[in-house]
């Protein structure tokens, strides 16, 4: 897998000879920008469709545009392109490795003229790809007419490029790359499918002599930037482990502009900071104990996600971020500090740093003081040497790390057990037994979720009254809230978050005196029709709300009768909106307050360090 890790970034410097770039469902932002639904990409979601069918974990459902896939291009289901994909990436049990390979197809064909030609502009040295799929894929164009199917759906294409173009008028690349990274004379071009999700990448050639910067794939999927709106809920997956997603969604244009915003950033932050990076290689070897404290505390997560299947991944990952960070401050900064938090969470406990140090050399770069930002990365790498040395840095790490889903369950993996709990005094007789299938499916999840562990991981289901002294030392899932669940009840003094009644009805409530002396971060993302939306005038709010009706909960918490494990608490105000989270493994945020009747999500985080560390 590190082989392939080093293939894919040496292939973002490939130098191309003279070609045009076909394509006609483009929006630009101006000349030099251009956004589209790139034909080559969207040909291979086509042939993907017809080799794997629309259940399979990389196919969007795009409503009525999938019906036009199937009644234009079913009868070519047997035709060879498609058998020689299916062939090639059927053989490919693991989720995480189909994601990969996939984006690694769509590379070369992104790196070819337009269909029905699709001829190479370099020697792709990739002998299935050339010899084999192209040959098929150039029949499969022709015969089916594909160009004249690409041409006349540009209106189901409307909705993603207007995001995609309302985005980059937020921040315009050009001005904005030029002015402080400190490279001129590039072009940006922005090339995604439609149809299937692919593994978003950077994409910068040279073509006729002209530098372009810009990004292939979609947005971060599922397990790198959970989706909190309608639309990126439709064109989210689980590229992992094709587990379903949860509807904890609210429906926000600007919000759906920042997660697009923030993907194309961070892509162009590799292309200003990998060279940079390449030539300090040494100094970059050098740090890799900072990965290595991601992966002793979460080695799940390294073992099923890519940008850890390399000794250093997360390091160039992590200026990535900071450079996207550093971008989107221009716009939002509560979404800037929010995009941290998360980055955070998914390991990089020294993103705040790097950020600063990344503001200040691009500063530099726009007054003049350097020539571009390549100059600082020596100077960046040292600093995250003094943020955190080998012998510090497991403590360094506890104090940034929030305590999440994720890192809990990846604990449950290392212990081989986890244990859903759920209650039995529900006064409605019904209720048990809904909790109960509540609890199986949250198993079953789990189960999925833990597929790739190479040891058996235990997910059982427990009624609350079953529970023993030593469960309660585990790794804990408690389901349904204390009317229910007597060990939420008698835990949930330990918890931030509790359900009182109030006015008649149950109410998600703040516990005070477990905040004391934390030094949580929290912020309230709001619809565009929310009530809240116009009060406040703005969509991200850094706060909180003292109590939520209505709502859904889940959180995760060190569990107090022993801190090396967790504890994760899924309940709602009632028994169907505990039911909201029964895929409860990709949260990146200390804990969730969703609010479906008034349009909000509250989401926070909080450290709860080890006392050994």
């Amino acid at each position: 897998m590190k082989r392939l890790f080093a293939l894919i970034i040496t292939l973002l410097f490939i130098v191309l000879p003279p070609a045009e770039v076909a394509g006609v469902a483009q929006h630009s932002a101006d000349s030099e920008v251009v956004a589209e639904i790139d034909p080559n990409a969207e040909l291979l979601g086509v042939v993907y469709y017809l080799a794997f069918g629309r259940d399979d974990p990389f196919v969007i459902d795009r409503g009525s545009y999938l019906d036009d896939v199937e009644a234009w291009f079913g009868p070519y289901r047997d035709h060879p392109a498609v058998k020689i994909l299916r062939d090639y990436l059927g053989g490919r049990t693991s989720i995480p490795d189909r994601d990969y390979q996939l984006m690694l197809i769509e590379y070369y064909l992104l790196l070819c003229s337009g269909p029905p030609e699709i001829e190479p502009l370099v020697p792709p040295n990739f002998p299935w790809f050339e010899d084999e799929f192209l040959p098929a894929l150039r029949d499969f164009a022709r015969k089916t007419g594909f160009m004249k199917f690409y041409s006349s759906h540009e209106d189901h294409y409307a909705e993603d490029l207007t995001i995609y173009t309302g985005a980059l008028h937020m921040l315009p690349p050009d001005g904005f790359m030029e002015d402080y990274s400190g490279f001129s004379g590039v072009q940006y071009r922005f090339e995604h499918p439609f149809l299937v999700a692919v593994h978003g990448h950077s994409f910068n050639p040279v073509i006729n002599g002209t530098q372009i910067w810009g990004a292939g794939g979609m947005l971060p999927l599922v397990r790198r930037t959970p989706q909190r709106t309608l639309w990126s809920y439709r064109t989210a997956r689980d590229t992992m482990f094709g587990l379903p997603l949860n509807r904890d969604i609210i429906n926000s244009t600007y919000l759906n502009e920042l997660l697009y915003l923030g993907f194309i950033y961070h892509e162009l932050g590799h292309d200003v900071t990998l060279p940079a990076l390449y030539a300090s290689y040494a100094a970059v070897q050098n740090l890799t104990y900072l990965q290595e404290a991601i992966e002793e505390d979460m080695p799940y997560l390294a073992r099923y996600d890519m940008h850890f299947w390399s000794e250093d991944g997360m390091l160039y990952e992590g200026f990535a971020d900071a450079w996207e960070d550093f971008a989107l401050a221009h716009v939002d900064g509560n979404y800037t500090r929010l995009a941290m938090e998360m980055q955070k969470a998914w390991g990089e406990f020294w993103i705040e740093r790097l950020f600063y140090g990344v503001q200040d050399c691009a500063l530099s770069v726009k007054a003049g003081e350097v020539d571009d930002f390549s100059a600082c990365v020596p100077r960046l790498l040292g600093s995250l040497q003094r943020f955190a040395s080998p012998e510090n840095v497991s403590t360094v790490y506890e104090m940034e790390v929030p305590v999440t889903p994720l890192r809990a369950f990846d604990r449950g993996a290392q212990a081989g057990k986890v244990i859903v709990v759920y209650g039995t005094r529900n006064p409605d007789p019904s209720g048990t037994d809904y909790d109960r299938e509540t609890a199986d499916i949250i198993a079953e999840n789990l189960r999925k979720f833990y597929s790739s562990w190479p040891a058996n991981v235990d997910v059982e289901v427990k009624a609350d009254v079953s529970v023993t002294d030593e469960d309660l030392s585990g790794n804990l899932v408690l389901v349904g809230g204390p009317v229910a669940n007597s060990i939420a009840a008698d835990m949930q003094k330990d918890f931030p978050f509790g359900f009182v009644r109030e006015d008649g009805k149950w109410v998600i409530w703040r516990n005070e005196s477990w905040w004391y002396g934390w030094k949580p971060d929290y912020f309230i993302i709001l619809a565009d029709d929310s009530p809240y939306r116009r009060a406040f005038n703005s969509t991200i709010i850094r706060g909180h709300f003292g109590i939520a009706e209505d709502a859904s909960l889940i959180m995760a918490v060190r569990n107090p009768n022993n801190p090396e494990n967790y504890i994760v608490w899924i309940a709602g105000t009632d028994r169907n909106l505990t039911r909201l989270f029964t895929n409860p493994t990709y949260y990146l945020s200390s804990y969730e307050v969703y609010s479906k009747e008034y349009k909000k999500i509250e989401v926070g985080f909080y450290v709860q360090p080890l006392a050994s560390s």
